[in-house]
């Protein structure tokens, strides 16, 4: 079984993140973002308290027994993960950075990762991830979605990107399973957005949109996509993880043209393509590289 999710967990995890940003866009026309970023972290709080409580009682064992210090570790990824990465996310688009732009900024990610986590992935490593970031940009001029730039935009976004890159490689290194690890990071999350929410107020319509969107940002994406997330980072490199990120905008395009009839043109099919190669040349066995490398040269 664990074999099994480890072959289809990178294509699930994809497919439910990048769902996400459907969601959130319908869930922003009827709450602010800080009550929606609050009704996530704790519904899904409360989803894994639910879940834990009915299948896996032991878990609640295994966290009494966790160190201060891996304790403060999991707190601190949950605020860069869940905290920091969602808020600074929010707040570029609040400061009208164009969802293509904030893409590119995030497509660093995969280029960071592998230097904050003092990874040694080699020269066609990173060529292979220039070569995803090429492709990235590509599809996002084709999309026709890099009109809006602005400073606090920008700052946001950079902050946003160091958040999920430190938060990715300190949760890599504290390697505590999925559900310890979500729980955890949920506890910190939702004491954060508390927070924030009494000092701003509540603002939120409890209607159709809100139920709907808020539902499937708890159960698909704050629960499910995050779990296969933490599950991936406890198998994989951080930067074999990272990698995945590069795809993300695309599928969210397929996303809006399925949903919203948004135009897909021949560069967007293009960008594509060059992103799904270098995710699979990057995620290749060295030894498999090698053997790639050597038959090129006999030919």
């Amino acid at each position: 079984m664990t074999k099994l999710l480890e072959k289809f967990a990178p294509i699930l995890f994809l497919v439910m993140w990048s769902s996400g940003a459907i969601f959130v866009k319908l869930g922003l026309t009827s709450a602010s973002v800080w009550s929606f970023l609050a009704v996530r972290a704790t519904g899904a709080l409360l989803l894994l308290l639910i879940i834990i409580g009915i299948f896996f009682r032991s878990v609640f064992t295994e966290i009494r027994y966790l160190t201060k210090k891996d304790l403060s570790s999991l707190f601190i990824t949950g605020l860069l993960l869940q905290g920091a990465y969602q808020s600074c996310f929010f707040l570029a688009i609040y400061y009208d950075l164009s969802p293509g732009v904030l893409a590119l900024v995030l497509g660093l990610q995969p280029m960071l990762t592998p230097i904050v986590g003092r990874e040694q992935i080699g020269l066609s490593k990173y060529i292979f991830l220039l070569i995803g970031l090429l492709g990235l940009a590509i599809a996002i001029v084709g999309a026709q979605d890099t009109s809006n730039i602005t400073v606090w935009g920008i700052v946001f976004g950079l902050l946003s990107v160091l958040a999920i890159t430190i938060g990715s490689v300190h949760q890599k290194q504290s390697n505590q399973p999925p559900l310890i690890s979500a729980f955890l990071q949920y506890c910190a999350a939702s004491v954060l957005f508390i927070t924030i929410i009494s000092l701003v107020g509540w603002d939120a319509n409890i209607d159709t949109n809100f139920i709907v969107a808020s539902s499937w940002m708890i159960v698909v994406v704050s629960v499910g996509a995050v779990l296969l997330l933490l599950f991936m980072l406890q198998k994989d490199a951080a930067s074999k993880v990272s990698v995945l990120f590069y795809f993300v905008p695309i599928l969210t395009m397929l996303f809006d043209y399925l949903v919203f009839d948004t135009q897909l043109s021949w560069v967007i099919v293009i960008g594509t393509t060059t992103v799904l190669a270098s995710i699979y040349l990057y995620r290749l066995p060295d030894s498999k590289l090698i053997s790639i490398n050597t038959s090129v040269k006999d030919v």
